[in-house]
């Protein structure tokens, strides 16, 4: 039997430029299409009945119609145009809630049923394709009543459509400050003239990350600082405050139907974490472990904050935080961020990245020219193995533009899996598209990086090598489908590589000289690590910990007045007066739900998986090699845990992340 992966045309890539027609044509032939192939899996007679032609088949199926739905998705996040996102939304709307009521087929459950009553004898992924298909199910409400599953099918159906809805107004929010000549003292030239300016000649700052993360960190006029972190914490409106609240009920609703707890016990049964006792546990002990850490690093803001206004009473406000951050840093490590952003040009940054993961994984990047896209910046690429092989493709979109996504994702486009057509056994090519929003180069302006975005940058790029390097047989278990607590490890573990000496002679030469970074820069780089540490995983801990307790316990006040509580409890900084923080916060909106602690969870497995890149093997691509094979290619056709252990040859534990953010093993449980 041969197995290959075959190459896509430019035809496969003509869904990039659907028209809002286009995409309300396709709705009823992707319907369509899923029905005709239940219809063909419901016929098969109950004793031919395999786990090729019925478990594997349903899961390949479902994938298809899914993977056109990512598709649309995908043009709802990125598609310059809004009338194609208008209908990008309207479609996704449609098309979540008729698959839906697909899945709800009581004769393909029937199917199913009738093929796991064999008791035949599986092992490996098929044994865990089969017990998570029948977990599915019961977590769709098959075994309850008929009245009661209909129930829960609702649930899910008004949750998904307030979902999309939910992410749509975010990305959709549009706001900024007009800034003078005077109000720009203390910004770099470059970010400066990268800025648009109105009819008066003032500069606009919008609320896009390269335009506001620079500007908080280095406005020397505290008023538009406060006034800028006012309008960013209005994204999403108070309409969406609604939403969140709608859907938050909704989940309760149906985790309580189905039998548990609360909708916390509900999501973690499919993840490492396994209860919501657990993940409480982990919250609670390392937020007592960090609280002095942070309290510490406060004090010398205000410290700070005080010597430099002259006056020995002021506060440190919501604001302040990260401006005095980088003062501090300067001051404790003469570490200059605009100098280090003269290291980062982002095509130097893109190239090195590039080199970084073809050497350690042993592949190998090229440009697919030629092909039309959604936008003329968004890059094609294929990704071929050693030995010239296929292995799949990835999209880059990395600029800001109106209406696109505002934060750094990536999506999954196509799956990864086996195949069959006509006695051959194909192997379908995964997509994955990075979805970003770096300043973009301009004539005598180049996009400089700051360290963080080279970070992201490498950080997103390992979740589109986790999932086109994917040699999983089954879509659901393929990529990054990994369980959601663990699905940051892989792209954190590299997030390393902005740190080290090797690496960074890769990713970091001046824009002006090429010249590489010295290595007194890089060590104060090193040493710099930790600044503000207990600070960045306190804030991570506030958004995990809204994310639970909104989840978990009775809510009683506004969402906005429940963040504000957990941010004064846990930072002692009050946010905004003006602040909807929920109605912008658009992991708990859809797919993080409960899962927001999965980025400090998981951080936790990727220090540890690091230890073994350590000691001068950054770049070994041994190393790379194992951590491919065991880390990127399974997906989770193996359990989570089992992967980990099979790469660093031992149990797994905690002591490289507590190291990494300045605690000690006593400090934390």
């Amino acid at each position: 039997m041969q197995i290959q992966r075959k190459p896509y045309t430019k035809e496969d890539f003509a869904w990039t430029q659907w028209s809002a027609s286009d995409i309300a044509a396709a709705v009823p032939t992707i319907l369509a299409t899923e029905v005709d192939a239940l219809e063909a899996l419901k016929r098969i007679p109950a004793d031919e009945r395999t786990f090729g032609n019925t478990i594997a088949a349903l899961d390949i199926v479902q994938n298809d119609a899914h993977t056109e739905l990512l598709k649309i998705d995908l043009l709802m996040n990125v598609s310059p145009l809004p009338e194609v996102r208008e209908a990008a939304k309207e479609a996704v709307e449609t098309l979540t809630k008729e698959l839906i009521e697909h899945a709800y087929d009581e004769e393909i459950y029937s199917a199913v049923k009738a093929y796991a009553e064999k008791k035949e004898a599986l092992g490996g992924p098929e044994e865990k394709l089969l017990r998570d298909t029948l977990r599915a199910y019961r977590r769709m409400g098959f075994e309850l009543s008929a009245d009661e599953r209909a129930t829960v099918k609702a649930c899910t159906q008004e949750i998904a459509g307030l979902e999309t809805t939910f992410h749509k107004n975010i990305n959709d929010w549009k706001d900024h400050i007009v800034v003078t000549q005077k109000e720009i003292e203390g910004l770099p030239e470059t970010y400066v003239a990268g800025l648009k300016r109105d009819e008066a000649g003032n500069y606009i700052v919008t609320l896009e990350y390269p335009d506001l993360v620079p500007f908080m960190e280095n406005a020397k006029s505290a008023t538009k600082r406060q006034e800028l972190a006012d309008k960013n914490a209005q994204k999403g409106g108070p309409e969406n405050l609604k939403i969140l609240a709608d859907i938050i009920a909704l989940r309760k609703k149906k985790a309580v139907l189905l039998g548990y707890a609360d909708y916390a016990d509900y999501r973690t049964e499919e993840r490492m974490a396994k209860t919501g006792a657990t993940v409480r546990a982990f919250l609670e002990g390392l937020r007592e472990g960090a609280q002095p850490l942070v309290a510490e690093e406060l004090a010398d803001l205000v410290a700070l904050k005080r010597s430099e206004v002259g006056d020995p009473a002021a506060e440190l406000l919501y604001y302040d935080v990260t401006y005095y951050a980088r003062l501090l840093q300067e001051k404790c490590y003469d570490l200059d961020d605009q100098k280090l952003k003269e290291y980062f040009p982002l095509e130097q940054v893109k190239k090195g990245m590039f080199e970084t993961y073809q050497t350690i994984l042993g592949v190998a990047f090229k440009r697919v020219e030629g092909t039309s896209l959604w936008h003329e910046d968004v890059e094609l690429y294929e990704v071929r193995d050693g030995d010239g092989a296929l292995i799949s493709y990835f999209l880059l979109d990395l600029y800001p533009r109106e209406g696109k996504y505002s934060h750094a994702a990536a999506f999954n486009i196509e799956n990864g899996h086996m195949k069959g057509t006509d006695g051959e056994t194909v192997y379908h090519a995964p997509i994955a598209c990075m979805v970003t929003n770096f300043p973009k180069p301009a004539s005598g302006n180049p996009s400089l990086m700051s360290h963080s975005e080279v970070e992201t940058f490498l950080h997103e790029f390992g979740h589109v090598m986790h999932h086109v390097l994917t040699q999983a047989d089954y879509p659901s278990q393929s990529g990054f489908s990994a369980a959601w607590d663990f699905v940051e490890a892989p792209s954190q573990m590299l997030e390393n590589w902005a740190w080290e000496y090797d690496s960074l002679a890769l990713l970091a030469k001046h824009y002006q000289t090429g010249e590489a970074m010295p290595k007194e820069l890089i060590e104060k780089l090193r040493r710099a690590r930790l600044h503000m540490a207990g600070y960045d995983v306190m804030r991570q801990l506030s958004f995990g910990i809204l994310d639970f307790v909104v989840h978990t316990e009775s809510i009683e006040s506004p969402l906005n007045e429940i963040s504000r509580g957990i941010s004064m409890q846990l930072i002692g900084i009050a946010p905004s007066p003006k602040s909807l923080q929920p109605a912008g916060f658009g992991h708990i909106g859809g797919g993080y739900d409960v899962g927001y602690y999965g980025y400090l969870w998981s951080r936790v497995y990727a220090a540890d998986m690091y230890t073994r890149f350590a000691d001068g093997k950054v770049l070994d691509p041994k190393v790379g090699q194992a951590y491919r094979q065991w880390i990127l290619e399974k997906g989770s056709s193996m359990d989570e845990i089992d992967l980990v252990r099979g790469f660093l040859g031992r149990e797994s534990n905690k002591d490289a992340f507590l190291e990494s953010i300045g605690l000690k093993s006593t400090q934390a449980s």
